[in-house]
């Protein structure tokens, strides 16, 4: 009789603290729901603002960027290469495009500035493709440059 009255008050004592160690545990479960869906719903929000911010278009980031058309004439391919990646270690130049003919080869500025500036950048970058004697002429958007 001892022995099932040790055993009762053992499995009384035991199942006391099983049930505050699920009660912890089921804390713990409700602090994680909670959780996930603040973050669900974080990512409704940010998916319904992207939405409504693609109808107003993307914000530039303050600096205004142009594009200059550099028509060069008298260049081979190898040249051209060469003064593309002269271009594109320029200050102001943010991206460049090649196009190349036999008859007169192209090259697409995208910069910040204007024409007249950017020239000057050239000229510090490729003195000798951009010297004076070498320009042949010059307009917003446009630069002629003519090699021998």
């Amino acid at each position: 009789m001892k022995k099932i009255m040790f055993i009762c008050a053992g499995l009384l004592l035991f199942c006391a603290r099983f049930a505050s160690a699920q009660a912890i545990l089921d804390k713990m479960d409700r602090a994680t729901d909670k959780a996930d869906r603040a973050g669900h719903t974080a990512d409704r929000t940010k998916s319904t603002g992207e939405k409504i911010l693609g109808f107003f278009g993307k914000k530039k980031d303050g600096t205004a960027t142009e594009k200059t058309t550099l028509k060069i004439a008298g260049v081979d391919f190898s040249k051209l290469k060469a003064i593309n990646e002269k271009l594109q270690s320029a200050k102001g130049v943010q991206s460049t495009r090649m196009k190349f003919k036999a008859s007169g080869s192209s090259i697409i500025l995208e910069h910040a500035g204007s024409t007249s500036e950017i020239l000057k950048a050239l000229q510090k970058a490729a003195p000798d493709v951009f010297a004076e004697k070498n320009i042949d002429g010059m307009d917003d958007g446009e630069i002629s440059v003519k090699l021998n």
